[in-house]
């Protein structure tokens, strides 16, 4: 399992999951734990996640 997010820099990536980890906690939950893998690339353009989930709809097509 996993959440993808796209973010315009890595403040805005950092400041997402911070909000993500305190709204656990803000519903009551007493232990989070949060792996973050970051995919950070700039020697191409940067398509997004667009483009991603079109290749997996043309594969299931």
């Amino acid at each position: 399992m996993g959440t993808q997010i796209e973010a315009e820099n890595l403040a805005e990536l950092y400041d997402a999951i911070a909000k993500a980890q305190e709204a656990v906690f803000d519903v009551g939950i007493g232990r989070v734990y949060t792996v973050i893998k970051v995919d950070d690339r700039r020697d191409l353009d940067n398509e997004g996640l667009d483009v991603k989930i079109k290749t997996v709809d043309n594969m299931l097509e």
